[in-house]
């Protein structure tokens, strides 16, 4: 009977007192995550020559714009460089009963609608502000949601080059899944947010495009796996030549180890497909240069389809190893203003040369 008694107590108190979602994040400060970020193509095939690797820091607990958030620093690179790299950037999390808020912000896609506004669409409009003006908490992680439930988290309407252009944030709680991890086996809570942009047709929302990003989160431990699928985006209805959005896969790793100087020696030449590709505004472009190639003179050119020099990203001599050159970079932005087509990179190093094609589209 007690036996009864109690099992009876214990569901009344599950129901009555469901989970917290601060349960769900690391109880103190100094709390390291260790990720591996492997890009997707346009198929959304792994780019595992791409892999980067993202250490994230559960900083100190301070009020930030009128909540008590729980700050993570954040940094993201290649191996060889990633533990001596400062952090760069910033997450905000907090916590009120079963809702996990998130701040959002733009300071990762600015260049991307500094971009959008450097095309002219509407006099009138400017994608950044916009955006800055979308900038707040939102309780992204409603655990207590019910599966299959899309709630809306926020929903702007506004005109641009005299369309009704709505953007709509939302979520949905998805049901819980068990995955394996490096650090272990986790009954996860497991969250898909959407960006939707859509055009109104009168009162009917047209999609246009969106954007999804599926989080895993786990008891005591937060982000243990995300997902971003690679999506092709086409706003000609607003003038912006089509283009695609790349996508990344997030998982949790036990450690990043270091690696020693051997290791970055590399036995091979090898210039990698820069990436993403097709690419607005920027793109990286990879190389290897074996050990004994010490004593030739590296050159990295970007060609236009006739053949004219765009621009120089390399010339000078460098020690054998692995490097990741951005195009266009500080150094070179004019080449920022260059119209949408294709275009070569030639790596050249001694009696070594190697060309691969990439495509700008504006």
């Amino acid at each position: 009977m007690k036996r009864f008694l109690l099992t009876i107590f214990l569901l009344i108190s599950i129901s009555v007192f469901p989970q917290q979602a601060s349960d769900y994040f690391p109880a103190s400060t100094g709390y390291l995550w260790n990720y591996q970020v492997t890009p997707l193509d346009s198929l959304n095939n792994p780019l595992t020559n791409l892999t980067l690797f993202r250490q994230d820091s559960f900083a100190v607990v301070q009020s930030y714009q009128g909540r008590t958030a729980s700050i993570v620093l954040s940094k993201e690179g290649p191996l060889q460089t990633i533990l001596l790299q400062p952090y760069t950037d910033s997450i905000f999390y907090s916590f009120q009963g079963t809702d996990g808020y998130e701040y959002f912000s733009v300071s990762g896609i600015e260049t991307f609608l500094n971009q959008l506004d450097s095309l002219g669409i509407d006099s009138n409009f400017n994608f950044l502000n916009f955006f800055r003006s979308l900038q707040n908490w939102y309780s992204v992680y409603r655990f207590a949601a019910n599966t299959g439930s899309r709630y809306t988290l926020f929903q702007k309407d506004t005109l641009i080059s005299t369309y009704n252009i709505r953007f709509k944030y939302s979520a949905v709680r998805n049901n819980d899944q068990t995955i394996n991890t490096a650090i272990g086996s986790f009954n996860c809570k497991k969250f898909t947010t959407q960006w939707e942009f859509s055009y109104l047709l009168g009162p009917i929302p047209i999609p246009l495009f969106s954007i999804e990003d599926t989080n895993w989160i786990a008891p005591g431990n937060w982000l243990v796996k995300a997902y971003q699928p690679s999506k092709g985006v086409d706003l000609s209805l607003l003038g912006i030549p089509p283009f695609y959005i790349p996508g990344r896969t997030i998982d949790i790793i036990d450690q990043i180890v270091s690696v020693d100087e051997e290791s970055f020696l590399v036995n091979e030449f090898k210039l990698y497909q820069n990436y993403p590709n097709p690419f607005n505004p920027s793109t990286k472009i990879r190389f290897n240069i074996p050990v004994g190639s010490e004593l030739a003179q590296t050159v990295l050119r970007v060609y236009d389809v006739l053949g004219n020099e765009v621009v120089t990203l390399v010339n000078e001599y460098r020690d054998a190893g692995s490097y990741e050159v951005e195009f266009p970079n500080v150094e070179t932005r004019h080449a920022s203003s260059l119209p949408s087509g294709v275009y070569f990179y030639k790596l050249q190093v001694g009696n070594f040369v190697e060309t691969k094609k990439m495509i700008l589209l504006r």
